[in-house]
């Protein structure tokens, strides 16, 4: 049979008999095992069926991350870190002037006594700014190995200098050194035109 002979056969007088009806209806009407026995069954419609659930699933996800995640996020921000006021800002900010002024003022404080130190002791006052630690006792440690290290380069330029100029101071009885090796050319010629 054709469909069209089906639709005839619907539309006439014997089609519209009660038996007829209720056998296209039993056929016609879904219940909730029919269409779980027909998922179950069919991998094709368990397919379709996961893949109408992700869809929806991906839908009420979305409108959740629009509604709720923005608030969560902020609220666990918040949490973690809490808002400061203007007088919490205020009170941080008088803190680090006030710390950068103690800073100041105890650099001063080094740096004058470092440099009232160096005048007792000779050292040239101009270096002293270099030699400023973090409190007294790192000035004055910094201080005391400037001295150290400026008294022995003082010391070796002093003999340098005497050494080279040759120069032998007399004796306690008024004569020249006659050791031939520690003599400079000048007193050798001098020692030796007394002779």
């Amino acid at each position: 049979m054709m469909l069209e002979e089906v639709k005839q056969f619907l539309e006439s007088e014997e089609g519209k008999a009660p038996e007829v009806s209720d056998l296209l209806s039993s056929y016609a009407t879904l219940s909730q095992e029919k269409v779980q026995s027909y998922v179950d069954t069919v991998p094709e419609a368990k397919a379709w069926l996961d893949s109408v659930k992700d869809k929806h699933l991906q839908k009420g996800l979305e409108t959740w991350k629009i509604n709720h995640l923005d608030s969560m996020i902020n609220d666990e921000i918040r949490k973690r870190f809490p808002e400061k006021s203007e007088h919490e800002l205020e009170v941080e900010r008088l803190k680090v002037e006030i710390g950068k002024m103690k800073s100041e003022k105890e650099r001063e404080s080094l740096t004058n006594k470092a440099m009232q130190l160096a005048s007792e002791r000779n050292l040239p006052i101009d270096l002293v700014g270099f030699f400023i630690g973090e409190n007294e006792e790192l000035t004055l440690q910094n201080l005391k190995a400037f001295e150290t290290t400026f008294q022995g380069a003082v010391q070796k330029a002093l003999e340098e200098r005497i050494k080279g100029n040759g120069y032998t101071p007399p004796k306690a009885n008024g004569t020249v050194d006659t050791d031939l090796e520690n003599l400079s050319m000048n007193d050798y010629i001098k020692v030796r035109n007394r002779k």
